[in-house]
């Protein structure tokens, strides 16, 4: 009984006798709180050497004290350059304490602690030995066994951002086997670092190819923010892979369009995107048709007009659409065609639209000359106003092409009217957006009927919001 509580007292009767902390005893201070407290004063006294301090933490930090650890680091007038080296030293021995987790929790919770009091520009060396521990050997190629296995005691995933740039290698291969995606694949695309973006593309892929996998759609917005041509290829083939669901098909589309938008990423390979555009456009799939379309325009411009065309075969496909067809091509022609030109060229390939045998060819060259708001424009459309073509194909309504061409003369007509409206007051000039839209979005009505239908539009349109 009587060497039990010696044993228990050994702490308290240390200090108490007067013993003091030094290099080689500092593990007897460790377990009691007056010990720690001498501990504190030791560290936080600058006279005394550096790296008997560093040992001091050290000892803490092994006893299980991390918290005290950074606590002690916050008090010292040189705590940079002691955080700096008890960060440096704590590293160093995790890669020596084994795999036992609980021995290397303490350490690795000092460590980082540690890291947390030096100077931003000191710590790349710091957080790279960090990483050649924690991630020692992994690779993508890694199983997500021996990823799981040998991360897990060695570094909590919420803490792979304190390692910043020297971290994202390690985050890729997290997110390739799916361990806490969102969250290291958001690190990753929150260094500026290309390399590391495209590594994340990499784990991206093959985590998508993991058989019976859907694709979460938070993924997809993830891979839509790696600006490279990389990046909307990959997007590009997951929309056109018929073996995806068909919202992620959608997304993944949506998440490219962003990035062809962007020249300075389409010129990175303009020809992977546009092989990929001609094949939406040779698809079965109207939509498809559609969506390559518009950037075949956006990624080439009017030139890339006769590659549309060949496209948008007379096929009678387009009423299959997921979207209304008659507002596909108001967008091609209001948003794409006549937002890249309205010059010489653009009305060019207008004419050569209306010029053409092919009904699709031929209704959305009506379209775009609406679209283009310029009454001068009727008597383009004016020779087809009498035509008998069916376009239920093409449109997905009963009606004709006489009746689309005479919808477009008339609707010219009243955008030379709202714009006498406004020039003469009548019509303040928010409104008058309405009322053009309304006059746009019309494509079937013809007359009084049209007219009826555009004021009624208008009026709905101008309610306020509730």
């Amino acid at each position: 009984m009587s060497r039990r509580i010696a044993v228990v007292l050994a702490f308290p009767v240390l200090v108490a006798c007067g013993l003091q902390p030094g290099p080689g005893r500092f593990g007897k201070f460790v377990g009691s709180e007056v010990g720690q407290k001498r501990i504190a004063a030791y560290v936080a006294d600058p006279k005394n050497p550096v790296e008997a301090r560093v040992e001091a933490l050290e000892m803490l930090a092994a006893a299980g004290f991390p918290g005290k650890v950074r606590g002690m680091l916050d008090a010292p007038a040189d705590r940079e350059v002691l955080a700096e080296k008890t960060a440096t030293a704590l590293v160093a021995r995790l890669a020596g304490a084994g795999s036992d987790p609980a021995a290397l929790a303490p350490l690795r919770e000092a460590a980082l602690g540690a890291l947390a009091f030096v100077p931003a520009a000191r710590k790349a060396p710091i957080q790279k030995a960090f990483v050649d521990w924690a991630f020692a050997g992994l690779t993508q190629d890694s199983s997500a066994e021996d990823v799981r296995r040998q991360v897990e005691p060695r570094i909590e995933s919420a803490q792979v951002p304190q390692l910043e740039a020297a971290g994202t290698t390690g985050a890729a291969i997290l997110v390739r086997h799916g361990f806490d995606v969102i969250r290291m694949a958001q690190f990753v695309l929150s260094i500026p670092d290309p390399a590391a973006h495209l590594r994340l593309l990499e784990a991206f892929r093959r985590l998508h190819a993991t058989p019976e996998m859907t694709i979460p759609l938070p993924h997809l917005e993830l891979v839509g923010r790696i600006k490279d041509a990389r990046a909307a290829t990959y997007l590009l083939d997951l929309a056109l892979d018929a073996n995806q669901e068909s919202d992620v098909r959608a997304a993944a589309f949506n998440q490219a369009a962003h990035l062809v938008d962007d020249a300075a990423v389409r010129t990175g390979d303009l020809e992977g995107i546009l092989s990929r555009l001609d094949r939406m456009m040779a698809s079965g799939d109207p939509d498809d048709r559609w969506s390559g379309a518009n950037y075949l325009l956006v990624a080439r411009g009017l030139q890339a007009l006769p590659r549309v065309m060949e496209g948008l075969k007379d096929d009678g496909i387009y009423p299959n659409a997921t979207e209304d067809p008659m507002k596909s091509m108001v967008d091609f022609c209001k948003a794409t065609l006549l937002r890249i030109d309205r010059g010489p060229e653009a009305w060019a390939g207008i004419r050569r639209l209306l010029g053409s045998r092919n009904r699709v060819h031929q209704a959305l060259g009506v379209v775009c000359t609406k679209a283009s708001e310029d009454p001068s424009k009727a008597s383009l459309v004016a020779p087809l106003a009498g035509s008998r073509t069916d376009l239920f194909p093409v449109l997905g309504v009963k009606v004709t092409l006489g009746t689309l061409a005479t919808n477009a003369k008339e609707g010219l007509q009243m955008y030379a009217e709202v714009a006498a409206d406004v020039a003469a007051g009548r019509l303040v000039e928010a409104d008058a957006r309405l009322m053009r839209f309304a006059i746009l979005v019309d494509l079937t009505d013809t007359g009084r009927a049209y007219r009826k239908a555009v004021a009624d539009r208008f009026k709905e349109d101008r309610k306020p919001t509730e």
